[in-house]
């Protein structure tokens, strides 16, 4: 009995061992060819570089960028250790709360420049009977029209990329080579080393 105890755990460790060195590494993320995209790059750190994406891999990313044609051979395409940062758009969203905000501000200094006599106020619309009812009328006319012409309007939400999911780098292999040939009155020995 007590030599079987410790093959088993032998046994059981081996597989275990082999297991866990068998388990299967994740899969480099897919971007979405076509996809609107910013980068930046270490020659130039704090400008964006947007266009659409053309492809991304482990060793370079590839976009049209903007305001060329993307007919001919307009593609960029960047070593994926040149760039620092990759952003892809991750939808559209509207702008009815800066709207909301504007529009009550615009609408509350309306109110604190509105004439103001409780008397006149019966008689002529264009004066208004109390300064805080000016101010919280016009406050309310505006924020309910800047919102509404904020969401008229949309921003593009921008989702961070993290470019260790696109896979790791290509590995670089060293490289020796000789070469001989002939030239005018004798031999070449050419020797090149690639790091």
């Amino acid at each position: 009995m007590r030599v079987k105890t410790p093959l088993a755990a032998t046994i059981a460790g081996l597989l275990a061992a082999n297991a866990l060195a068998q388990a299967p590494e994740t899969p480099a993320l897919r971007l979405p060819v076509g996809a609107r995209v910013r980068l930046r790059t270490q020659a130039a750190p704090g400008d964006w570089t947007k266009g659409v994406l053309a492809g991304a891999d482990s060793g370079s990313i590839a976009i049209v960028p903007e305001g060329t044609s993307p007919v001919g051979a307009n593609e960029l395409r960047l070593p994926r250790e040149a760039v620092t940062r990759l952003e892809i758009v991750g939808g559209r969203k509207r702008q009815w709360l800066p709207g909301l905000v504007i529009g009550a501000v615009l609408g509350m200094a309306m109110g604190f420049i509105t004439p103001v006599d409780p008397e006149l106020c019966q008689i002529d619309a264009s004066y208004a009977c109390s300064r805080g009812g000016a101010v919280a009328a016009f406050g309310a006319y505006g924020a309910a029209g800047g919102a509404g012409i904020g969401a008229l309007f949309k921003k593009d939400v921008w989702t961070p990329v993290g470019l260790d999911a696109l896979g790791p780098p290509a590995v670089r292999a060293s490289r020796a080579g000789v070469s001989l040939r002939a030239v005018p009155g004798g031999a070449s020995l050419d020797l090149s080393v690639r790091f």
